[in-house]
């Protein structure tokens, strides 16, 4: 995984990407030393900048409570959701499966921007009896500020440009009225591409006007918004043409393995010099002990390559990078995107079966799309 775990909510589990981290601290500094001082004068920069890191916190908050609503609802309808990803430009619930009807489809796309628009409703109502109780004029200014930024949050993910929330009311307009997820998709991915192209050509306009900051930001959502709705769309195809798909499938069994005694020199001369794999299972009794490759290699000083064993230096299987024979292809191909391997190990108990890569599975599908099944 790109990024840290914040722990379960709601039983959710919640992960942050780096990338995130990027927008957290650019929040925190255009509130800091542009928004905070010009909507409020006077306060002097020290509260300038505490009241930045308050409100990127409470906005993080806010973005958080809008996808875990997403998340509620899915797991109402029976889907089950995998994990929340807050990443760069707001965040991500990872479904195991697509909604099953365009009514459960549009409950769940609502209910994120409903969420923001009752949170924003909160805060304007606070900011209204802060200013008649006489509320210090920090803490109004913060809510104030996430009044208006949760609106602006619901208001434009109601725009229709999948895979925007309202780009998902779109689908299951179009889904009920086609009758196919795929057309429906395809659609709606094309209007968000539009939208996204529309996003950057206003940016390019504010540039050429002098708003580069403004410009280069608008142009950075729209091409993100484009290359979602693309990818969006790509993925329920995959979606589609691994439905059905168990591991065993798509796996490779002649796998090679490597005893705990072989030391790292004849490991590199007769492992990683001989075969493509970038990590090998480490087996003894038939019992996976743990996985080894370049990077456990790469950590041990040369010298001692011929001395210390592979068994000595191999990382203990996790759950990250083992699944089942009878696994969701698709669940296999999601771990394979959002981890840090190349591979998976195919198991049973403590034995080995195979591995499955993403080329292994990508194979499959662009033979069930060329045979049209």
């Amino acid at each position: 995984m790109r990024g840290f775990s914040l722990g379960k909510i709601a039983g959710f589990e919640v992960n942050i990407d780096w990338s995130w981290l990027i927008v957290f601290f650019l929040v925190i500094y255009s509130l800091a030393v542009y928004y905070f001082p010009s909507a409020n004068p006077g306060l002097g920069p020290a509260l300038d900048w505490g009241m930045g890191v308050v409100a990127a916190v409470l906005l993080f908050g806010s973005v958080l409570a809008h996808e875990l609503m997403h998340s509620v609802v899915a797991r109402r309808y029976g889907i089950e959701i995998k994990g929340i990803t807050l990443f760069i430009f707001g965040g991500v619930s990872r479904t195991k499966g697509e909604p099953e009807t365009p009514k459960v489809e549009f409950y769940m796309a609502i209910a994120g921007p409903l969420t923001s628009f009752a949170i924003a409703a909160v805060f304007y109502a606070v900011t209204y009896v802060g200013k008649a109780a006489g509320f210090p004029r920090p803490a109004v200014a913060i809510t104030a500020y996430l009044a208006t930024i949760n609106l602006i949050l619901g208001a434009f993910n109601l725009v229709p440009g999948f895979p925007l929330d309202g780009g998902r009311v779109l689908r299951s307009a179009l889904w009920r009225w086609l009758g196919s997820l795929e057309m429906a998709t395809r659609y709606a991915s094309y209007v968000g591409q539009g939208f996204g192209y529309l996003l950057m050509a206003f940016g390019f306009s504010d540039m050429l006007r002098g708003a580069i900051i403004s410009g280069i930001w608008l142009i950075f959502i729209g091409w993100f918004v484009a290359g979602a709705a693309r990818s969006s769309y790509e993925q329920v195809l995959l979606r589609q043409a691994l439905s059905g798909v168990e591991v065993e499938r798509v796996m490779t069994t002649d796998v090679p393995t490597v005893q705990p005694q072989v030391t790292v020199d004849d490991f590199i001369h007769n492992y990683l010099m001989r075969h493509e794999f970038a990590c090998y299972p480490v087996v003894e009794n038939e019992k996976v002990k743990g996985v080894v490759g370049i990077d456990e290699v790469r950590s041990l000083p040369r010298e001692q390559w011929a001395t210390v064993t592979v068994g000595e230096i191999a990382q203990p299987v996790e759950e990250e990078i083992r699944v089942g024979r009878k696994d969701d292809a698709w669940d296999a191909l999601l771990k394979l995107a959002t981890g840090d391997t190349r591979r998976l190990l195919v198991m049973h108990g403590g034995a080995l079966d195979g591995t499955v890569s993403q080329e292994n599975i990508l194979r499959l599908v662009r033979t069930k799309m060329q045979l049209g099944v």
